[in-house]
C-alpha cells in the first residue's frame, strides 16, 4: 500500500481554510516542519499524527491514507450494485460488510454501502438499516476528499440523510436537515411538500412552493429551448417540435390566455426562432405565419411591458412588485431582431424572414 500522509495533511489543511503558519501555530511546531510534511520531506512524530487527526476530526488511518487495489475495490462495489438491482439485499449487505471490513476508509465503498442500506431500508422498512445508512453517509462526508464523482458532494449526501428521516417518519428531523441544506433553493419543493402534505401548514409551505414553481418555469424554459437548439444544430426537425411544445408550456402558465405577461417577451423570441427553423426545413408558409405572430406579440408587449410575475398561475395574492430580468434584450422587438439579424444573415432562410420582417415594419408605418 502507499501512504498518502503528505497529500492528506495538505488537503485537510486547505479544506479547513488554514495556512501553513496557522497549522504550525496550532500544533506548536515551525512553519518549516509543516512545509516538509506536505512536501513529503519528513514525517510527523506519532504523537503529532494523532493531534493532527484529532484537529481535523478524522481517524489516524484516514489521515495516513493508502491506495488499495482499485480492481478489487471496483469488483466489490459492482457486486453490491448487482445485488441491489436484483433487490437481493441479504447478499448486498454481506458484500457491503466484507468491503467495509477490508476497506473501512475508502469513500467509494462507504458511500456505496450507505446507499445500499438506504435502499434496503426503503424496501424492507428496517429502521436498523436506516441508522446504518445515515452513519455511513456521515462517514462518507469525512472521506469526501477522496471522491472523484462531481455529482456527489456534502449537500447531496446530507439530502440522502434527510430522505432517510423522511421515509422513516421522522418528519421534523427531515425538515430541519432539508432547510439547513437548502443551498440555492434545491430543497424548496420537498420542504414545501412536507409543510403542505405532511404537516398541514399551508402558510409555511407557500413561500417554498412559490419559489420552486419559479425555478420550474426557468428550468423548463432553458431545458426545452436548449433541446430545440441542439436538434437544430443536428438538422433534426425535432427542433420544431421542441419549440412548439415550449410555446404551449408558456401559454399554459398564464392565468388568462388573452393577457400579455412577462413570458410573452420570451414567447415572441421563441416564435421568431421557430419561424427560422421552419424556413430552414422549407416550411415557408408556417415560417411566415410565426414571424408575423412574433412581430405583433413583440409590439403588444413593448406597448405595455411587464417585468414581474403578474398574470402567472399560482401567484394570485403574492407580492408581484419584484422586477424580473430575462437577459434577452431591452425590448421584445430587440430580442426578436437579435435572432433574425444577428445570426447567419447571408442564408436563404434568414433572408426570407428578414424580408417579411421589414415588410411588416413598413406596413405599420403606412
Amino acid at each position: 500500500m502507499k501512504i498518502k500522509l503528505a497529500e492528506n495533511i495538505k488537503s485537510l489543511r486547505k479544506s479547513h481554510s488554514l495556512t501553513q503558519e496557522q497549522l504550525a501555530e496550532t500544533l506548536g511546531v515551525t512553519v518549516g516542519a509543516v512545509y516538509k510534511w506536505e512536501a513529503g520531506l519528513s514525517t510527523p512524530e506519532i504523537k503529532l499524527i494523532m493531534e493532527i487527526a484529532d484537529l481535523f476530526e478524522v481517524s489516524v488511518d484516514v489521515l495516513l491514507g493508502y491506495e488499495q487495489s482499485k480492481g478489487s475495490i471496483d469488483a466489490r462495489i459492482e457486486n453490491i450494485k448487482k445485488y441491489m438491482l436484483e433487490k437481493n439485499f441479504k447478499e448486498a449487505e454481506l458484500e457491503a460488510q466484507k468491503a467495509l471490513k477490508k476497506y473501512p476508509n475508502n469513500f467509494a465503498v462507504v458511500y456505496s454501502s450507505a446507499y445500499m442500506y438506504q435502499l434496503k431500508f426503503m424496501e424492507e422498512k428496517n429502521e436498523n438499516a436506516m441508522e446504518q445508512s445515515n452513519e455511513l453517509f456521515h462517514q462518507a462526508i469525512s472521506l469526501l476528499y477522496q471522491n472523484t464523482e462531481k455529482s456527489i458532494n456534502e449537500a447531496s449526501i446530507l439530502n440522502r440523510i434527510a430522505e432517510n428521516y423522511l421515509f422513516g417518519g421522522k418528519i421534523e428531523k427531515a425538515l430541519e436537515s432539508l432547510k439547513q441544506n437548502n443551498i440555492c433553493g434545491i430543497n424548496n419543493s420537498l420542504i414545501g411538500f412536507i409543510y403542505a402534505c405532511k404537516l398541514k401548514q399551508p402558510e409555511e409551505a407557500k413561500p417554498f412552493l412559490i419559489r420552486s414553481f419559479v425555478d420550474i418555469i426557468n428550468t423548463v424554459t432553458r431545458t426545452v429551448a436548449g433541446l430545440a437548439y441542439m436538434y437544430a444544430e443536428l438538422d433534426d426537425k425535432a427542433s420544431i417540435e421542441a419549440a412548439l411544445w415550449l410555446n404551449d408550456f408558456l401559454d399554459s402558465i398564464k392565468t388568462n390566455a388573452d393577457d400579455v405577461i412577462l413570458t410573452d417577451k420570451i414567447k415572441a423570441a421563441l416564435m421568431a426562432q421557430y419561424a427560422v427553423w421552419n424556413a430552414t426545413f422549407g416550411y415557408l408558409d408556417v415560417s411566415k405565419e410565426y414571424i408575423t405572430k412574433a412581430y405583433f406579440l413583440a409590439k403588444q408587449f413593448d406597448a405595455a411591458p411587464i417585468y414581474n410575475v403578474q398574470g402567472i398561475k399560482f401567484f394570485q395574492g403574492e407580492d408581484i412588485s419584484a422586477t424580473v430580468s430575462d437577459g434577452i434584450g431591452k425590448t421584445a422587438l430587440e430580442a426578436v431582431e437579435k435572432i433574425i439579424f444577428d445570426e447567419a444573415t447571408d442564408t436563404k432562410p434568414y433572408k426570407y424572414i428578414q424580408n417579411i420582417w421589414e415588410e411588416l415594419k413598413t406596413d405599420e408605418l403606412r
